[in-house]
């Protein structure tokens, strides 16, 4: 099996698990778009600060594929079994407490964050049901992060689809009210995503029981904290830097975020079904960065520095031929796309130039995304931590207060900015990542 083919094994189900994901937020928000643009904005406003939140749980998975990557080359389960077990432990007791207390202090926290007075209370009924049943949702992250650890992105390719089925169903009986269900609107929306997730966490944790051989639950109930400071001061110090990453990340995207709730609702709405778009682009993004970081892990794990250089070289080239594809598809179909959720011409016009804004975006996203990725499977936690703290955290605020709020461009300034983000990250991205791979031997 050549290079293209192993990396191409391991992400096309990634690809598709990330895919599957967006595009339930594709269908998600086409179907709440029934309640008019309030609805569409005042979900879109919940996004940075759960994802804030939940940025800990998503270090927490990161630091588990790292693990088990590098383990998994080794062929040494115990020590893949006790890392994984350890943070799932971790998460589900961080999860509780967090889930409780984002639920009581949802409305102060979204006043934080929406400044639209139409919105605001959807906004907080939603990001109470969502937070409130975290637990699901992080659990689920965790599963799936040590699956796709060992390569296994097929199984976590499955629970995202049951996912899907389970939360547009209940989307259908719970927004409008069929079949003698009630109509709960944005409640219902965020009621059948949390079913979603139920779902996909049952059928990840039933492979992860039943199907894998090298990955395992057992002991989970005798594995005691002392038993593992060694490892649990490594696994604070890889995740500590992820989850600063991820944090100062999302407070960056938050910002931006504020200064687009500073606008009508009608462009908020616009700028979160163009964000729609773009996680396409991440979605891709995402599933190359976890095939590269199962196959850089595993070839640390074995000291093959020859392999590792050429999955990095083979994922680049793929990288770049699927953001080329996306382009195309973007610039061709974006006024279809923008008239799914508006009908008026202003609206779908503007998408248009959103479309193409994105389609700029893409490549970089996607160059950005396969060199982190390989600088995690390297072991290496701390740079991407800093790149992110730089490009999200004060170029990407700056440039979008600069351009949106003081030179009044409005949402084309948040755009403007999210380009300059994204090159700015990629190219860091580039030289961190060439840096390392010279260093080996």
């Amino acid at each position: 099996m050549n290079k293209y083919q192993e990396l191409l094994k391991i992400t096309i189900p990634a690809v598709l698990e990330s895919m599957v994901t967006v595009i339930i937020s594709t269908i998600d928000t086409q179907m709440i778009s029934v309640l008019g643009s309030n609805a569409i904005s005042a979900i879109s406003f919940t996004t940075q600060p759960r994802l804030i939140f939940l940025s800990i749980f998503f270090a927490l998975g990161t630091t588990v594929s790292m693990f088990v990557a590098q383990a998994y080359g080794r062929k040494d389960k115990n020590e893949a079994n006790s890392c994984f077990i350890l943070v799932l432990k971790i998460s589900l007791i961080l999860s509780v407490v967090l889930g409780i207390l984002l639920y009581v202090f949802a409305d102060e926290i979204m006043l934080l964050c929406n400044r639209q007075k139409s919105t605001l209370e959807l906004s907080v009924i939603y990001f109470k049901i969502i937070m409130g049943a975290m637990i699901f949702q992080t659990t689920l992250t965790i599963l799936n992060a040590a699956l796709r650890g060992i390569g296994n992105t097929r199984v976590t390719l499955i629970s995202n689809i049951a996912l899907g089925l389970i939360d547009i169903v209940f989307n259908y009986l719970l927004i409008e009210g069929h079949f003698g269900f009630p109509a709960l609107g944005v409640a219902g929306d965020a009621i059948a995503t949390v079913m979603g997730t139920i779902a996909a966490c049952m059928v990840s944790l039933y492979v992860l029981v039943s199907h894998s051989d090298f990955l395992s639950l057992k002991g989970f109930f005798n594995t005691r904290f002392k038993e593992y400071r060694a490892l649990l001061s490594d696994i604070y110090q890889k995740a500590g830097n992820t989850v600063i990453e991820n944090v100062m990340m999302r407070v960056g995207f938050l910002v931006s975020s504020v200064i687009v709730s500073l606008m009508n609702p009608t462009d908020t709405a616009l700028y979160s079904v163009g964000m729609i778009v773009l996680n396409y682009s991440f979605a891709f993004g995402d599933g190359m960065q976890s095939g590269v970081l199962a196959l850089t892990g595993r070839s640390m794990g074995e000291k093959n520095y020859r392999d590792l250089r050429e999955y990095i070289r083979v994922a680049m080239i793929t990288g770049i031929v699927c953001a080329i594809l996306l382009t195309v598809i973007y610039l061709l179909s974006a006024r279809w796309f923008f008239g799914l959720y508006f009908d008026d011409e202003y609206s779908k016009g503007a998408g248009v130039v959103i479309a193409g804004i994105v389609a700029g975006i893409t490549l970089f996203q996607m160059t950005r995304m396969v060199n982190v990725g390989a600088i995690r499977g390297m072991g290496d936690s701390r740079i991407p931590k800093r790149i992110a703290i730089i490009s999200t955290l004060f170029i990407s605020p700056a440039v979008a207060y600069l351009l949106a709020v003081l030179l009044d461009f409005q949402i084309w300034g948040i755009w403007a900015a999210a380009f300059v983000t994204q090159s700015v990250w990629s190219l860091l991205a580039f030289v961190s990542r060439k840096k390392l791979t010279n260093q080996l031997e």
